[in-house]
């Protein structure tokens, strides 16, 4: 049986949200195109896939069947697209980079786009939300992958890992206008009556999750709000904004250029954590 790639895709998508002008919307197609691949994918299976009800649209027993291996068609698909991406990479020995979204990373991005290197030979790209570097080189969607790391997080036995540089501790930076912080006395619990701006889980993966339990254990409390950032740029431009206190990996200042925007800066947890970035 030769399955329709694209009704299949419409089925799985209609079958996780249950709305016809939602899995529209996300394929870009109209409602009645939504109608027809069903449609078509009912008639060449023979089956009902969907019952109208009340409360929404749900799948028949068939359907729930059907949905799983329609999953694993199109995970086996994608796969296959990148296996055969990283073939047509090789046989034309060109080489894809993915860069994170740190203002560092953007300095290396102009700069690979302004060298000598033929375009052909080189591509580049950027992680962004949902994104996990580390599956990207394990399924070679991409060959390299430069990017800031808080800790060992993703480091796995297949990948090769090189450290450029390495930073201690963590950053704390916040609008003097907002907050009125000392420096010479500050404590970090003061930080946690305050919004706080960190890195998103494709900037800095795994920074969030370890700063959300060193504040519960540690002190017993959680900020009033936190603000993710996917790129240090929005970060700083919020933190210049007095939108809240930016917490970052590392030596923020250096790489975020800190110092010269007037913001009141101190270093935190060097000792604690020698080789956080």
């Amino acid at each position: 049986m030769d399955f329709d790639l694209a009704s299949l895709e419409t089925f799985v998508k209609l079958a996780d949200c249950g709305c016809f002008s939602e899995v529209a919307r996300a394929q870009e197609i109209s409602q009645p195109a939504v109608t027809f691949r069903v449609a078509k994918l009912e008639s060449m299976i023979g089956l009902r896939l969907f019952q109208r009800h009340q409360d929404g649209l749900k799948l028949t027993r068939e359907g729930a069947t059907l949905l799983e291996q329609a999953r694993c068609i199109l995970r086996e698909h994608d796969a296959l697209g990148v296996r055969m991406a990283h073939f047509v990479r090789e046989t034309r020995g060109t080489v894809m980079i993915m860069v994170d979204r740190s203002v560092a990373g953007d300095r290396l991005v102009a700069l690979l786009e302004k060298g000598q290197h033929a375009p052909e030979k080189l591509e580049v790209i950027r992680t962004g939300p949902g994104q996990a570097w580390d599956d990207a080189l394990r399924h070679q969607a991409v060959d390299i992958v430069v990017t800031g790391s808080f800790l060992h997080f993703g480091d796995q036995a297949s990948l090769q890992r090189y450290d450029l540089e390495r930073q201690r501790g963590s950053t704390l930076a916040w609008n003097r206008d907002y907050f009125d912080f000392d420096p010479a006395t500050f404590q970090f619990p003061e930080v946690l009556r305050s919004t706080i701006l960190v890195p998103g889980e494709s900037l800095v993966p795994g920074y969030l999750p370890f700063l959300e339990k060193w504040c519960s254990e540690s002190y017993g409390v959680l900020p009033p709000d936190v603000l993710t950032f996917e790129d240090e740029a929005s970060a700083r431009d919020a933190c210049i904004a007095g939108l809240g206190v930016l917490i970052f990996p590392g030596d923020a200042d250096q790489r975020m250029a800190l110092s010269k925007t007037g913001l009141g800066i101190v270093q935190a947890f060097e000792f604690i954590l020698p080789d956080a970035y």
